[in-house]
Parts: C-alpha cells; sequence; structure tokens
C-alpha cells in the first residue's frame, strides 16, 4: 500500500510552494533558513539558492538587528508558542517594505522543538492606507474639535453617535464623559431644560423632515441663546449643529434699541412714536388716547449761557421726570432739541387738564446741574382722535398746533387742540406757498414815504416800504406777511431784492436825497447780507451814504454778535444806520453806546401823546437831547396831525415821518425845486418781472 503519511507531507510541501501572496519559509532552532516558497521569493528578491542557509536576520533592518528584534521573535515563539508583529523588512535590492510576520514553534510528533514556521505578508500598500485614513481621521477630529459650532450626529433611535468637544463645552455639561451613547433628550434636558429638549425633538427630529429642507431655530436659555439647524440624514439620523449667538442677539438687540430710542435720553424717537401710536389707532381702542406735545421753555439760554454738556443733563432729567409721571403703558418720546411727546393709553378726557397741570407743576420743579441752580418750564399742547380719524399724522399735528397756541398765550401752560386751530394753519400755509410763488414771479413792490425837515419841511430822504399787490387791487400789509416769510426762510431772498430795487431807485433822485430800508433779523445773521448791500450799491451806482440801514432792537438781540459786527462793517463802507422804534426795547440806551448807530427813530406811540400825555412829551424831548449829545440824527415817526408837526418843530435838528407829512407811494414824490444844476432823472418803472433777474426781500416795514 502507498505510505499515506509520506502522500500529504508531499502535498502539503506543493501547497506552501505554490502560495505566491505569502512568504512562508521553515527555520532551523537558530533562525537559520531551512526551506523557502514561491511567495518568499516574490516579497524579498532573493532565490531559494541564495537564502537558504543563511539567517532570516537579514532581512530586518540594521537598527533592529542591532536592537535584538530578530534573536526577541524568536525566543518569544519558543516561549509562547507564538509571535507576531509589523515592521519594517529589507529586499534583496536594499528596499523597505511593512511586514505583517507570525512566527510559529515547530514540534514533531514525539513533542521535540525542531524550529520555526515563518508567514509574511507584504502589507505596504495596506499600511500606507492605513495611515491616509488615521491622518484624515485626525484631521476631523482636529477639525470638529475646532469648529465654532458644535456639532451632532443623532441615530434613529435619538442617541448620541458622535459629538465634538465644541457640543459639550456649548451645553455647559459637567464634568468631561463623551456624549456618544447617550440620549439626546437626556442631553439637552440636563443642559437646557426639559421645555427645550421637548422642542428640539418635535421640531428637529422629525422622520419626515424634509432631506433638502434643514429644521431651524432658536434655544433660549437663561442668558444664552443657540441656534440650531438639523438635517435628516438619508441613510437614517439626523446631523444637528448648535451655534451660541448670545453675543449675536444682543449687539442686534442694541442696535435696534439704538434705532429706535434717543441716544441722550434713552426715550423712544420719533420714529417709534409714530409706529406705537399707528399701533394705537388701529387698535378697538383708538378713541381713548391722547398726545401730549411738550416744548421745554427758557431751555435755549441755559444752553447758550453753560454749554450744551449742561444741557444735556438738564435733557436727561426731564426726560426722568417724565418717567417717574406717567403710567409704564403710555410712551415717552423725545422729538429732538427740547421737545418730548407722550401717547397716554388709555386715558379719561376728564383727567386731562389734571395730567398736564401735574406734568408742568413737575417740569417747574428746580433743577441741579453740576451744582447749577436751574429753573425752566414747559408748555403742551393735547390733541385727542377726533370722530373717525385715526392718521397718526393728524393727530400729532394738532398736538403740535394745540402747543403753538400754548406758547402764543404765554408759554408755561397747556392748550387742547380745536378745529379754528387747524383753520389758521391750514390757512398759514396757503400763505406760504403764495409767498413762494410771489418771490418766483417777483410780485412784489417798494412804496416810497418821504422823510422832511420839521422846521423847514424840506424832503430829505424816503422810506421805502415794501408791499404785496394782490388780485383784488388791494396790497397786503407786511405785518401779515413777513413774519410767515421769516418762519419760511424766504427774508434773505426778499431782503436782498428790495436792497437792489431801494438803491436803483435812489440812484436817480437828487444826490442830496437818501433812501431808507428796514432790515430783519434773518438778515442780520446772515453773513450774506454784507454783500448783498455792496453787490446792491455797485450795481446802482449809489454812494454809500445815501443808503441807511434800519434796524429794531429785537432783531439784533436773537444774535447780538454777530449783528454788532455786521453793522460794524456796513459803517466801515460808509452806509448810514438808524435804530427803529427806539424807546420801546428792554435796552435802549445799552444799543446807543455799543451799536455805531448814525440816527434814531422815536417810536410814533410816543409822538402820539404829544401834547395829549406829559410823559410822551418829556421821553420825546429826552431821545432828542440824547441824539444831539451823541451827535445822532433823530426822526418821529408816525406824524399825523398839525398840532404834533407844531410841537415837533420847535425842536431844532428834528426830522419828520409821517401820514401828514406824505404817504407811501409807488413812486417818490421828489420836490419840484432842485439846486441849481441838479439835473432830475427819471426813467420809465414798472412793477417787477421775471426777466428782471433775481428777485429777493427784507423786513418789517412800516404798515401803512
Amino acid at each position: 500500500m502507498p505510505d499515506r503519511r509520506h502522500d500529504a507531507d508531499i502535498m502539503y510541501r506543493l501547497l506552501v510552494q505554490g502560495v505566491t501572496d505569502y512568504a512562508i519559509y521553515m527555520l532551523c532552532p537558530d533562525g537559520t533558513v531551512a526551506n523557502w516558497n514561491v511567495g518568499a521569493q516574490r516579497a524579498t528578491g532573493y532565490a531559494v539558492d541564495e537564502i537558504v542557509g543563511h539567517n532570516f536576520a537579514c532581512f530586518y533592518t540594521p537598527e533592529d538587528r542591532a536592537a535584538g528584534l530578530p534573536e526577541r521573535g524568536l525566543r518569544t515563539a519558543r516561549q509562547d508558542g507564538r509571535f507576531e508583529a509589523e515592521g519594517w523588512r529589507l529586499r534583496k535590492d536594499g528596499s523597505r517594505f511593512w511586514a505583517h510576520v507570525v512566527i510559529d514553534a515547530i514540534h514533531d510528533d514525539d513533542g521535540r522543538f525542531i524550529g520555526f514556521a515563518k508567514v509574511t505578508r507584504d502589507r505596504t500598500e495596506g499600511r500606507a492606507n492605513t495611515l491616509k485614513l488615521d491622518s484624515a481621521l485626525d484631521n476631523l477630529d482636529l477639525a470638529m474639535s475646532n469648529m465654532a459650532q458644535g456639532l451632532c450626529l443623532i441615530d434613529g433611535d435619538e442617541r448620541i453617535v458622535l459629538a465634538n468637544q465644541r457640543m459639550h463645552e456649548m451645553l455647559a455639561l459637567p464634568g468631561s464623559e463623551p456624549l456618544s451613547g447617550a440620549g439626546i433628550r437626556a442631553v439637552l434636558s440636563e443642559a437646557l431644560g426639559e421645555t427645550a429638549a421637548l422642542l428640539f425633538l418635535r421640531d428637529h427630529l422629525r422622520p419626515d423632515l424634509d432631506l433638502q429642507a434643514p429644521a431651524m431655530s432658536e434655544i433660549v436659555h437663561q442668558e444664552q441663546v443657540l441656534s440650531v439647524t438639523t438635517r435628516r440624514l438619508a441613510a437614517g439620523g439626523w446631523v444637528s449643529t448648535f451655534a451660541d449667538v448670545t453675543e449675536r442677539r444682543r449687539f442686534e438687540n442694541q442696535i435696534r434699541h439704538l434705532a429706535q430710542h434717543d441716544p441722550l435720553t434713552d426715550l423712544a424717537n420719533r420714529a417709534t412714536l409714530q409706529h406705537a401710536l399707528t399701533e394705537t389707532l388701529a387698535s378697538e381702542a383708538w378713541g381713548n388716547c391722547a398726545v401730549f406735545h411738550i416744548d421745554l421753555d427758557r431751555f435755549k439760554p441755559i444752553n447758550d449761557t453753560f454749554g450744551h454738556a449742561i444741557g444735556d443733563q438738564l435733557l436727561q432729567e426731564v426726560a426722568r421726570r417724565l418717567q417717574r409721571t406717567v403710567r409704564a403703558q403710555d410712551v415717552i418720546a423725545r422729538l429732538g432739541g427740547d421737545g418730548f411727546a407722550l401717547i397716554l393709553r388709555p386715558v379719561d378726557p376728564l383727567r386731562l387738564p389734571d395730567t398736564a397741570r401735574q406734568l408742568l407743576e413737575v417740569l417747574n420743579q428746580p433743577y441741579t446741574v453740576k451744582k447749577l441752580p436751574i429753573r425752566i418750564g414747559a408748555s403742551i399742547g393735547i390733541a385727542v382722535p377726533a370722530l373717525g380719524e385715526r392718521d397718526p399724522d393728524i393727530l400729532l399735528r394738532n398736538a403740535d398746533l394745540a402747543l403753538s397756541d400754548a406758547k402764543n398765550e404765554g408759554r408755561n401752560r397747556y392748550s387742547f387742540y380745536d378745529s379754528a386751530m387747524g383753520e389758521s394753519a391750514a390757512a398759514r400755509a396757503s400763505l406760504e406757498a403764495d409767498l413762494n410763488r410771489a418771490v418766483e414771479r417777483r410780485e412784489f413792490v417798494l412804496h416810497y414815504q418821504p422823510i422832511v425837515r420839521a422846521r423847514t419841511g424840506a424832503t430829505i430822504g424816503f422810506e421805502a416800504l415794501l408791499r404785496w399787490p394782490q388780485p383784488d387791487g388791494r396790497a397786503m400789509s407786511p405785518a401779515d406777511f413777513v413774519p410767515v416769510a421769516e418762519e419760511a426762510g424766504l427774508m434773505l431772498e426778499i431782503g436782498a431784492w428790495i436792497l437792489v430795487e431801494a438803491c436803483r431807485e435812489a440812484a436817480t433822485w437828487p444826490a442830496h436825497l437818501t433812501v431808507a430800508v428796514n432790515v430783519s433779523a434773518t438778515q442780520l445773521r446772515s453773513g450774506l447780507f454784507i454783500d448783498a448791500v455792496e453787490r446792491a450799491l455797485a450795481a446802482s451806482g449809489l454812494p454809500p451814504h445815501r443808503l441807511e440801514i434800519e434796524i429794531t432792537e429785537t432783531a439784533v438781540l436773537q444774535n447780538r454778535e454777530l449783528a454788532l459786527s455786521l453793522l460794524q462793517r456796513l459803517r466801515a463802507l460808509g452806509v448810514m444806520i438808524a435804530l427803529d422804534d427806539f424807546g420801546t426795547g428792554y435796552s435802549s440806551l445799552s444799543f446807543v453806546h455799543t451799536f455805531p448807530l448814525t440816527r434814531l427813530k422815536i417810536d410814533r406811540s410816543f409822538v402820539r401823546g404829544l401834547g395829549l400825555d406829559p410823559q410822551s412829551t418829556a421821553i420825546v424831548r429826552a431821545i432828542i437831547g440824547l441824539s444831539r449829545s451823541l451827535g445822532l440824527a433823530v426822526t418821529a415817526e408816525g406824524v399825523e396831525t398839525e398840532e404834533q408837526r407844531r410841537l415837533l418843530a420847535k425842536e431844532r435838528g428834528l426830522d419828520l415821518q409821517g401820514y401828514l407829512l406824505g404817504r407811501p407811494e409807488r413812486f417818490a414824490r421828489l420836490p419840484h425845486r432842485l439846486e441849481p444844476g441838479l439835473e432830475r432823472r427819471r426813467p420809465a418803472r414798472r412793477i417787477a418781472s421775471p426777466e428782471d433777474g433775481p428777485a429777493k426781500v427784507e423786513d418789517h416795514p412800516e404798515a401803512a
């Protein structure tokens, strides 16, 4: 019979030798290679006759041989039966490959140790892939640990599969145990509360969540705000990112607050007031509210005297007093400057006067700002919605009109809006529109009233008086339209036109005649006024000493320093300056002392009392005496009776003006007799038209 054991050995040997993917060889007890397969030759590059009989240590690097790694492997296999490891091995050509090595101790049937079986597999490519994967995982771990957002992968059972370090930090969980394996509900409940956890599960972990549309929401816990975005995964589960937007929301809230509030007082601003009033009027209780428009009295002098820092602190204290006075549901707003507004809601109409008086009393109490005692007052305009009227702009306008009425009635008081105020405002708006058209179309004309010597009756000049012809043929008095023109900002243009027209007319008169032009407060506040005077004189060729500028004390008081500078420059040009309405102001003597005047004009109220009121006669004589001592010319205005003229004619060096001596006329009524050699020129005249060039304006002329 054949030897089956022998056949099995042959078959095993052939099998081993035929393996090409593994290097299999037998080692003697001392590590000498006893046998070699094709796989070993393929892996190392050695042929059988080149390696059999050599120690297997030749496959190790010099460093590993010096460290005793080959002997250590054999010793471990002998002791433990097997040695397994990975490491660098050398080929015949000196190149290295990463090898997975298994060394087994071999015993015969009698149990005697006879050598080792060594199996080596080339794992170079696998190791390279492993290193790449490890590197990728390390980079992923690094990226996840440095993400600004918390990242959380959740499986279908609502358990956390993966969570980065930022997620742990953001939820401020105690300890440092990984979140993997924990239920997301339990984690969020512990960190953010049960309510937040249930809302997250309801809104984010939905099995029907659109794969293309993530769920987004915010979780607010104490002062922390988390923005959460969750996407459902096609393979199952969800991935959520948590972003801490606390600072961003705080910043956005600050920006929103600044946009809705006054930066100085932190009260609501005009836009917020408008929005609140719109909402109130749109509600069912729209008729049960009131608007108070409050303006501080005497604030501007405080601001100008003590500076804006004091003024700002005063406004802040006013805001605090208003907040302490009104209710929480009411709206307080600063409209700018020293203006405030209140929306009272709901309100008892019968209690509004008491509320207004209470506010006035609170705001009238003395203030102390930086140890400075300050007293101011306030005026209040009150408006309530009319039947069916829900327009917030109209209600605010009505409160503003009521405020104007309170100021006109003496300030430090309150006034309710009524329909007559609206009619008055509409009339004023219509007048302002007509004034703008009149300026554009050059509809104004000048009338001239003579000024004569008291003793001789000789005409020495004329005062130019502004008139506005109306379609019905009458002329509107400047007293009716000049204040509106001042407020509308038209007086600079009208005043410049008056200067040009008056100088051009006066240039056609005999050389001894002068022309007087009234100047408004607006002109005395503008640096353009001097330019307008110089242009008028240059265009007409009128000598500066023949032009007399008339000012009033009230016009100068609005900006005394600037007015003084402008008038000094006018006198330097040679222009004459008269103080109109002398004796009626608060500081007339101070004006005479300070300003470069050339003439005083006695107010008509004193002239009217001549011969009737001893005090008027004494005042007129005192003014004449003062003028003489200061070398100033003097004119008595409003002379309307022969008795007034007779009494004034007794005074030396006095000039007169009034209806008795000549009414204002479209053309100056020039003297019939002229000095020898003086030729009178009078060109044809017409009402100014748009072809004449730029139109301009002036001030408070005598209403005649």
